[in-house]
């Protein structure tokens, strides 16, 4: 007797469960109230800017952990990669990226048809290396990081040999930002 009891309120529950409208209990949520006037301000002055684009580089030391740094390239599609390194590892990225710049500068290896491209890299610590192609009086800087994360190439500028104008390419940007981050690890 007691079994039909509770399989009859099963049934019941069920059926009313079913008969339920489906959206009761599920209200969309309403917007916040705008915020006061001077974040207004603020957010209108936001409106015109455009997020970063194009390939970047970031670098930063890892709070708590002197002698660690911990490094993001972005490929400029959307791709990222990060990592965390050490103040030795930071000095051997410095010396293949002078390598690559100096490289680059330079009239060897230099395509007339088709690129050749060259690439540099330590050869026990594998996890930057920047592939310089060059054609003509152009060479194009390719940076890959390889982390815990995966591995991640992305453009990195290109400059013209022989111009009179100062070489400018996210390469160049990359060194300087390995080198102060290096320098101030080195201090600390």
């Amino acid at each position: 007797m007691r079994t039909k009891f509770i399989a009859k309120s099963i049934v019941v529950g069920c059926l009313t469960l079913l008969a339920a409208p489906a959206g009761n209990g599920q209200q969309t949520p309403k917007k916040a109230p705008l915020p006061p006037a001077v974040d207004r301000e603020r957010i209108e002055s936001f409106k015109g800017m455009k997020p970063p684009s194009g390939p970047s580089f970031y670098i930063s030391p890892v709070e708590g952990s002197k002698g660690s740094f911990s490094l993001l390239l972005a490929n400029g599609e959307g791709n990222t990669v990060a990592g965390s390194f050490t103040l030795q590892q930071l000095e051997i990225f410095e010396a293949v990226l002078e390598a690559a710049r100096a490289f680059a500068l330079t009239d060897e290896k230099v395509g007339s048809g088709t690129p050749i491209t060259t690439r540099l890299m330590d050869q026990h610590e594998w996890s930057l290396f920047v592939d310089v192609s060059k054609i003509g009086n152009q060479s194009r800087f390719y940076v890959s990081l390889i982390t815990l994360q995966g591995r991640l190439t992305a453009p990195a500028g290109e400059i013209t040999r022989g111009s009179k104008k100062e070489p400018s390419a996210l390469l160049l940007d990359i060194l300087t930002k390995v080198r102060e981050a290096r320098t101030s690890g080195n201090l600390q």
